[in-house]
């Protein structure tokens, strides 16, 4: 009935004048069209529409390095991130709220004393009495000795001199305008409830318990992608890439998913924005479907998507253009080194991969009791794509660097560890670490360490919602 009615009142109205209307409307404003016929709901997932609403400007992949990093709890739904900029000088000027279960809450304030008018012959009053009753003035000794209290706060409760008319107040100034950007992170994440789960330069991959979305955080845009087979669940290994056509300036991207079916078998599903549509394939290399469950978000260079694992220590690859997937292993540990504490995959200027990692050195490493002369190995490795060449992958080691003065306490509990975070598109010259909740800078010229950023805020409990997270660039 509603199509009939649609079709009757706007006859002259096709897909493609309906597509040109929507996706120049914002995008809260365009999907809320979309209840107004079937039609012009199916318009939404037209492929007309999906490559021009990300983009009412050219939308360039950036080759310059991220202007700040975003920090998403892993696993958790409706949280809102934190952004955290790489100039140690800098600060992103986004206001960020806090879930109420991370807060630290005042305890209640008293309630307010009332203001009691009691009448008094003596309206002057003599003295005061102990500090307690500071508020009470009682007159003279030599007056009379029932003459009535009264409440100083009280005595100009009835005075108008200083009340202003309304009519004479200047107009209130109008609110300052709101970066695009800013209103994406304050406000239209907590209302679409998104967890960050991929990106690639600007654009970010997203994920509700039911549904898949693609946002562009600089302009404040987003699109729903329709339901795919594969549910929105954290085991899922997630990717995004786009392209930008030169002669029309639309964007057209691709969505990469992958999870782990029983019997040792692979699902991967394929999203790509020139279709509109979903295509599902099945991976019969058991060898890949055992390392399957993604330990960090999806990298793309070239034309793979790479996802570590959780537990192997191995480095998964698909290719897109092949629809082929393979595994292949990090890094080894560093000379005398008995394990490896943390590591972190992301890529450097779309040329390859690089991981970073933390090993530990120690002689006693067979001992529970606490102990000190422990050595920590920071490693960075980078591979190139070496898909279309064929070449087997292999890691080359470019920077290596020794903290001491690590201890280990009771339980085998290390104080000192240094976790890299490392994401897609970030810059050569330095890498992120997780210091016991402090995010800090480091540099691989100089050595310098510099503090980013605290989860362990003064006013709220932020170290335990990001004890384990993950990290996205940001280009405002």
């Amino acid at each position: 009935m509603a199509d009939s009615v649609a079709a009757v009142a706007v006859p002259h109205l096709d897909d493609g004048i309906v597509s040109e209307i929507l996706h120049r409307l914002p995008s809260k404003d365009a999907y809320r069209l979309a209840a107004v016929c079937r039609r012009w709901r199916a318009v939404l997932s037209l492929p007309t529409f999906l490559c021009r609403h990300l983009c009412p400007r050219p939308l360039p992949v950036l080759e310059d390095g991220p202007c700040a990093f975003i920090v998403q709890p892993r696993d958790k739904v409706r949280y809102t991130p934190h952004l955290v900029a790489t100039d140690p000088n800098g600060r992103v000027a986004v206001k960020l709220p806090v879930p109420d279960k991370y807060k630290d809450h005042p305890p209640p304030a008293p309630p307010p004393r009332p203001i009691v008018r009691i009448p008094r012959h003596h309206p002057v009053p003599a003295r005061l009495e102990t500090a307690r009753d500071k508020s009470v003035c009682r007159p003279d000794d030599s007056e009379d000795d029932g003459a009535e209290l009264m409440v100083i706060g009280s005595l100009f409760d009835d005075s108008d001199d200083d009340v202003v008319p309304t009519e004479h107040l200047p107009p209130p100034l109008p609110p300052p305008p709101v970066e695009d950007y800013v209103a994406f992170f304050e406000s239209t994440v907590p209302m679409l409830d998104v967890c960050i789960v991929a990106s690639h330069s600007r654009l970010l991959l997203a994920r509700t318990r039911s549904r898949y979305y693609v946002c562009d955080p600089s302009a404040n845009r987003w699109i729903v992608l329709p339901p795919s087979t594969i549910a929105p669940v954290c085991d899922a290994n997630a990717g995004i890439h786009y392209e930008v056509d030169a002669s029309t300036g639309m964007t057209a991207f691709t969505v990469v998913l992958l999870l782990r079916r029983r019997l040792r078998r692979g699902l991967v599903e394929t999203f790509s924005s020139r279709t509109g549509e979903w295509d599902a394939r099945e991976l019969r290399a058991e060898g890949v479907a055992r390392c399957l469950g993604a330990a960090s978000p999806g990298v793309h260079v070239g034309t793979s998507f790479y996802w570590q694992n959780r537990c192997s220590g191995r480095v998964v690859r698909y290719d897109a253009a092949r629809h082929r997937a393979s595994a292949f292993r990090e890094p080894p540990l560093a000379e005398k080194a008995v394990a490896r504490l943390g590591r972190s995959l992301g890529s450097v200027d779309g040329m390859g991969i690089r991981l970073c990692a933390f090993d530990i050195r120690d002689e006693k490493s067979k001992c529970m009791m606490p102990h000190d002369d422990l050595e920590g190995v920071h490693g960075v490795w980078f591979m190139e794509d070496t898909v279309a060449t064929a070449v087997r992958p292999s890691w080359r080691r470019v920077h290596e660097a020794v903290v001491e003065d690590l201890s280990v306490w009771y339980l085998l509990s290390l104080w000192g560890k240094e976790k890299p975070v490392d994401f897609p598109g970030a810059s050569g010259d330095f890498i992120v670490l997780d210091v016991h909740g402090q995010l800090m800078r480091y540099d691989l010229e100089s050595g310098n360490k510099v503090q980013l950023f605290s989860l362990y805020r003064e006013t709220n409990r932020l170290g335990a919602l990001y004890r384990r997270f993950h990290a996205f660039p940001f280009f405002g």
